[in-house]
């Protein structure tokens, strides 16, 4: 006998009742998109200029630093944070309010506010993305039952699809709403004398000229600038009133409008049983080998980002163009990321995710010998756009053939499989940051090219035996 819930008694009811429940469903998925997108707006754009406009030793890629060290421990009480809160709403919520901090941290960065804020943000980044994950999975399951769907996987891939559609437009307007503050007056600030591989951030020796190089008797900085430049010092705080506001509003949203899902406070009520068990699922992925050999690739993922947004922003954009152009950067490599998703998934019925990640690391490999080679200035901004677009490709080919290949090879262990490559690409994205403000540029790339050439190495020891197991099986069949 076919059991009957709430909601399916409903259904055979009519289908008013059905629309209502679907339109209801659809509008908390568009209200938790649209704060998602409004809170990441601020974030994305403060990610991408921390190691600009808060160079003075390092201060800013090391509290990025301590975010993505906090995010990796915050991912293991996650479930218990979100039972303690009482449901994924209002866990999302409070989190957002850990933003806000974060935010409010900037008008006047120092190791007393910046870090502590930055601890807290990635405190509260795990349960705040398992929050969302499990809302949206649950709003999917409550779907699929109201309109009696056979694929739950197709619903849950629709709501991911909206999701992330929107969420990926922060990037873009975040650095676009800093570009447009930075254009006026600031052309020249960032800039340096020695670019590109030559950059040697804080180092004394390095002749170093970017306008945050400053020495003890130094003007009293207000928002990081000297107390005395009004002009810069005013830009900076109307970007960070605005980035203020989209964390405040999208807290305010969420708490508004925002529907308690029943099911997802049903999951998270579990939750509590389940750290053990998933801290002990994650451990046990290491005992399989063929995981092994992929995890420097899975660490480069997180590498290649933080490069970006730490390292690259600053020796090679705001060095040779300004730090009014990090933004209009950043939305070029945000662009050519969404371009070339679906492209990427659409050749991998033609050429497979083997090939296209072999490609992406040929690719990677030329794009780090040019960028040791080269020193840009002034004039490179079609080559900086380039160089960027394509790193931005690089690491899209890997977020998603990697993964892909990670399903395939670990069907029955998906969640723990891939918390743990979530975990990895933190790893990565923490050591860039902890060590970008005391070395040169040139000794960066040749750290990230050595864990690229050894993922390199894993990899093809994983083809071959993954090959080699496939010969085994047609051989006995």
């Amino acid at each position: 006998m076919e059991k009957t819930t709430p909601r399916t008694k409903l259904l055979k009811e009519g289908s008013a009742h059905q629309l209502s429940f679907t339109k209801r469903i659809w509008k908390n998925i568009l209200v938790l998109s649209s704060a998602f997108l409004l809170n990441f707006t601020a974030f994305r754009g403060l990610q991408s200029l921390q190691s600009t406009l808060n160079s003075e030793a390092g201060l800013g890629v090391v509290s990025l630093s301590c975010v993505y060290a906090s995010m990796v421990l915050s991912c293991m009480y996650a479930p218990f944070f979100i039972h303690k809160v009482g449901s994924c709403k209002w866990t999302i919520v409070v989190c957002f309010f850990g933003h806000v901090l974060y935010t409010g941290s900037n008008f006047y960065p120092s190791w007393y506010t910046l870090m502590p804020s930055s601890v807290l943000l990635g405190a509260i980044s795990g349960p705040l993305w398992t929050a969302q994950i499990t809302y949206l999975t649950s709003s999917a399951q409550e779907y699929a039952e109201l309109l009696q769907h056979d694929s739950l996987e197709g619903d849950i891939a629709k709501f991911n699809g909206v999701f992330y559609l929107l969420n990926d437009l922060s990037g873009i307007i975040g650095n676009l709403i800093s570009s447009l503050l930075f254009s006026a007056g600031t052309q020249d600030i960032g800039k340096g004398e020695f670019c590109g591989a030559m950059d040697c951030g804080i180092r004394p020796e390095a002749n170093y000229t970017s306008h945050y190089v400053t020495n003890s008797s130094a003007p009293y900085k207000l928002a990081g600038f000297p107390a005395d430049d009004k002009e810069h010092v005013i830009a900076r705080y109307i970007l960070f009133g605005v980035f203020l506001v989209c964390n405040l509003l999208a807290a305010l949203v969420a708490g508004l409008c925002l529907d308690k899902n029943a099911n997802s406070k049903e999951l998270s009520s579990a939750g509590r049983i389940q750290v053990s068990q998933q801290v002990l699922r994650t451990v046990h992925v290491f005992k399989d080998i063929n995981y092994v050999l992929l995890v420097p690739l899975l660490v480069i993922i997180g590498m290649a980002g933080a490069l970006v947004s730490g390292d690259i922003t600053k020796s090679y954009v705001s060095c040779a163009l300004g730090v009014h152009m990090v933004g209009y950067v950043m939305i070029c490599c945000s662009l050519s990321s969404t371009v070339f998703s679906p492209l990427i998934g659409h050749l991998t019925a033609y050429a497979g995710a083997r090939s296209l990640i072999l490609a992406a690391v040929v690719a990677n490999a030329v794009l780090l010998i040019y960028m040791l080679l080269w020193q840009p200035d002034e004039d490179s901004l079609g080559m900086i756009l380039a160089v960027s677009g394509g790193w931005a490709v690089v690491r899209t080919v890997w977020r998603i053939q990697l993964f892909a290949v990670l399903g395939t090879m670990f069907p029955s262990n998906q969640e723990a499989v891939f918390a743990n490559a979530k975990m990895a690409g933190s790893i990565g994205s923490m050591l860039v940051f902890a060590y970008s403000a005391a070395l040169c540029m040139d000794v960066k790339l040749y750290i990230y090219m050595a864990v690229l050439a050894l993922g390199t190495v894993g990899f093809g020891v994983f083809e071959c035996k993954t090959r080699n197991k496939k010969n085994q099986k047609a051989d006995t069949s």
